[in-house]
């Protein structure tokens, strides 16, 4: 029953994450210079955060360790790859 809240928790957050990636762009563009890379940077892993909250909530109904497991590795390896690149585009905005 844990694994089933959590990850309906889970699937909420990257679904809102997807939608503020997609439709609120300028929201980033504080942060980053407004180009034609950046949006689509922000597009591309709006997508990815779609496709893995749609994911979350299938794991959620399958209900088993070690895919929930799997799962969660992807997702820190999706996050971490976008942090570092959103920092590096920061960066380079401070130059």
């Amino acid at each position: 029953m844990m694994i089933i809240l959590l990850f309906t928790l889970v699937a909420l957050v990257l679904l809102t994450t997807s939608y503020l990636l997609y439709a609120k762009q300028s929201i980033f563009f504080t942060l980053i210079p407004n180009s034609s890379n950046n949006q689509s940077f922000l597009k591309i892993y709006s997508l990815i955060h779609l496709v893995l909250g749609l994911l979350a909530i299938v794991v959620a109904v399958i209900n088993l360790k070690l895919i929930a497991l799997g799962y969660l590795a992807l997702l820190l390896a999706s996050s971490a790859s976008f942090s570092i690149l959103l920092a590096q585009k920061m960066k380079k905005n401070r130059d």
